[in-house]
């Protein structure tokens, strides 16, 4: 369970989901502070989904240039992305998705499925 943004008190309710189109996320408030939120998850106030943009920045951290990689995801997942907006996803999700926090939970979510 997650705490809140506000005064990360642990006293929260489910309050439905926040639907866009990327999909629907929990929405929680919380009991004390009287704050609505939504889960933290590192793609926030992001237009295009997380897959899109982890397959992006994969594809430039193994070498593929701007272009080819804007070409790439338009061709495969056909989503119309800026050359730009790919360098600054590279720039913002790179350490990110090195991390080892990352790496881990991706690791054991495939222990459990097997």
């Amino acid at each position: 369970m997650p705490k809140c943004l506000n005064c990360k008190s642990k006293n929260l309710m489910k309050r439905g989901f926040r639907y866009n189109e990327v999909g629907k996320k929990q929405k929680y408030l919380c009991r004390n502070c009287r704050c609505w939120f939504v889960k933290p998850d590192g793609f926030e106030r992001m237009r295009h989904k997380p897959e899109d943009i982890v397959r992006a920045v994969s594809l430039r951290n193994d070498g593929l240039s701007l272009l080819r990689t804007q070409d790439h995801i338009w061709q495969h997942d056909g989503v119309k992305v800026t050359r730009r907006t790919i360098s600054q996803w590279t720039k913002k999700y790179s350490a990110f998705l090195k991390s080892n926090t990352f790496t881990s939970s991706t690791k054991t979510k495939r222990k459990t499925a097997l």
